[in-house]
């Protein structure tokens, strides 16, 4: 062992802390703690590419009020077409039924009330015959007719369309009414409310329904001028012209009691 060192006054010399190690002895000086390795920071280039990947994920979700927008568009141009083929011919259906739950509920008065029954049980008459307005449509070659040039004659005039399926069923029986009156001063006449593009159709359909002649109210004016309330509807005229019976919904037109009726204003 090394004899330790004295100083000037007989004291031994303090030693280093690398020389008391060396020796053995505990070292006397602070502990020093390592050094932590350094962090590597990314590279401005790799920092960039990060923050540039987060923004092309994050814009490849679109925002909600984004998808909410159109939405919205493409119902509203799928309405658009639907209104653009279905309105022309559902039009008509939604004002009948709108007439239809605003029309007074009517009964069977007066003389002809006795005729309400059988076929003929929902047939609506009057006090006394009802004057009503003039209309104007066209004939099978578009020429122009009015309901005044069949005065003189009873009239049955049925409001019809090819879209009502009730309206095509009960035809037959009108044609037939007819037939039964041929040679009479009885009218019955079939008034389609068909668009004008539909004329064809409408006498594509007619064509078949012989004696009864081919008439177009393109203009909706009998439903609206006559308060009709359901498809079909039929007015039944005197020989004046006024308005004596109606009639909303479908029925059989060639049974004994619409006959009784038709006799009974023909008698008058």
């Amino acid at each position: 062992m090394t004899e330790p060192k004295l100083n000037e006054n007989g004291q031994p010399q303090p030693q280093s802390p690398a020389q008391a190690d060396i020796q053995g002895q505990p070292a006397t000086g602070p502990v020093v703690k390592p050094i932590d390795e350094p962090v590597a920071e990314p590279k401005t280039g790799d920092t960039e590419k990060w923050r540039d990947t987060a923004i092309v994920r994050k814009r490849r979700r679109p925002p909600l009020a984004v998808v909410i927008v159109v939405s919205v568009v493409v119902l509203t141009l799928i309405g658009l077409i639907g209104w653009r083929f279905l309105a022309p011919k559902a039009a008509p259906l939604a004002a009948l039924t709108a007439a239809q739950s605003l029309a007074p509920v009517e009964t069977a008065r007066g003389p002809l009330a006795v005729y309400a029954k059988g076929a003929m049980a929902k047939l609506v008459t009057y006090e006394t015959p009802q004057t009503i307005e003039n209309i104007f449509f066209l004939d099978r070659e578009q020429k122009p007719v009015q309901l005044t040039d069949f005065k003189g004659q009873v009239v049955v005039l049925n409001v019809w369309a090819t879209w009502c399926a009730p309206c095509r069923f009960e035809m037959p029986t009108l044609a037939h009414l007819q037939t039964l009156y041929a040679g009479k001063a009885v009218k019955v006449l079939p008034l389609s409310v068909d668009r004008a593009e539909d004329f064809a159709a409408v006498k594509s359909f007619m064509d078949v329904q012989q004696p009864l002649e081919v008439y177009a109210d393109q203009n909706f004016q009998a439903p609206s001028k006559y308060k009709i309330s359901g498809m079909p509807g039929t007015l039944i005229l005197d020989k004046q012209g006024r308005l004596v019976a109606r009639l909303d919904g479908e029925t059989k037109w060639d049974t004994p009691e619409v006959q009784a009726l038709l006799d009974k204003l023909l008698a008058e």
